[in-house]
């Protein structure tokens, strides 16, 4: 448990360093033509971090809890 809170806490870490190099809005989707139609704040990307942490746990977690035949 005390590692899973070690990898989150790591990828917020990173996050917020990526976002000091961001400017104030960046673009969240695009349409058809490629052209942003939506912005949100660059601290936005955090709530992102559920995605790779979804990752981690699935594949590298989710490895220890297997039985090996």
């Amino acid at each position: 448990l005390l590692k899973d809170i070690l990898v989150l806490l790591g990828m917020m870490v990173i996050i917020v360093i990526i976002c000091g190099f961001l400017s104030e809005k960046v673009p969240i989707h695009f349409n058809a033509k490629g052209v942003a139609d939506m912005f949100a704040n660059k601290y936005y990307l955090l709530l992102a971090t559920v995605i790779p942490y979804s990752t981690y746990w699935k594949f590298i977690r989710g490895r220890k809890n297997k039985k090996v035949k």
